[in-house]
């Protein structure tokens, strides 16, 4: 595969920046199960919560394939790293980029381009994995509010996220139509960090259970028309793929390079 100037201008100013600001740190912020807020605002400034964001909303407005190119570089410095940036580009902005509205877009999606805020996408629960259409957590509306109520399992930047889009029930006799995708702000009521897991790596991305007590949300913060959470959240989960097979190429470099060094140097 050829790359363009341009993606190899990016890819090397990543990879520059994560073999000086990432590799040298990644093993002490794992054993202190540390949030590197200043390797993210590093990152930041090259853009790299915002991708494929269109310029005019404070992306890049670049494509998949860079973002891979992206995701693999920070991945080979620290693959915490690279997950919590992994999900604020994909699925977070791809599902606002795709249903936001505009009022939607100003005042999330600009900001999560930019670094400036986190994302997290809650779908996963306690009793339901792969298949999404088997929700528990339930958004019922009331007057101009949603009450969300439930549990969400395996949340990257659960704790550390800014905004969370949430996939809840809003029609439990509708099935797969019946559930909707919703913005909730990890500031609101009711959102709470019930408990972060204790994983075997990547301890500089946290990830935790979320409860879900009485969350009130504006009704405003309904991302499309109610009954599209599971077209929302499959549409998301295909995007994110990308960047999950891309961290893991370059963990795995990382990995043989570091074997490689040291068959080198054994005696």
């Amino acid at each position: 595969m050829l790359l363009t100037p341009d993606q190899e201008m990016i890819r090397d100013a990543v990879r520059d920046f994560a073999r000086a600001e990432l590799w040298p740190h990644a093993g002490e912020w794992d054993k202190k199960h540390h949030f590197p807020k200043e390797a993210h605002k590093g990152l930041a400034a090259l853009g790299a919560y915002g991708i494929c964001v269109p310029e005019e909303l404070g992306g890049a407005g670049l494509d998949y394939l860079t973002l891979a190119l992206v995701l693999e570089e920070i991945a080979a410095g620290d693959g915490g790293v690279s997950t919590t940036i992994s999900v604020t580009n994909c699925p977070v902005n791809a599902i606002l980029m795709m249903y936001g509205n505009e009022a939607q877009k100003k005042q999330w999606l600009t900001p999560l381009a930019q670094g400036e805020m986190l994302g997290a996408f809650c779908l996963t629960e306690p009793h339901v994995g792969s298949d999404a259409s088997s929700l528990r957590t339930t958004a019922v509306k009331e007057g101009d509010e949603y009450v969300i109520n439930g549990v969400k399992q395996f949340i990257t930047s659960g704790k550390h996220g800014d905004v969370a889009v949430v996939i809840a029930v809003t029609d439990k006799g509708a099935g797969k139509k019946g559930m909707s995708a919703f913005l909730v702000p990890t500031s609101a009521p009711g959102y709470v960090v019930a408990r972060l897991e204790d994983k075997l790596g990547q301890h500089s991305s946290d990830t935790a259970q979320i409860n879900f007590d009485n969350c009130r949300i504006p009704a405003e913060n309904l991302i499309g028309s109610e009954g599209e959470g599971y077209k929302i959240a499959l549409s998301a989960l295909e995007g994110g793929r990308i960047g999950i097979g891309a961290q893991s190429i370059g963990m795995a470099r990382s990995a043989l390079e570091v074997a490689i060094d040291y068959a080198k140097q054994r005696e």
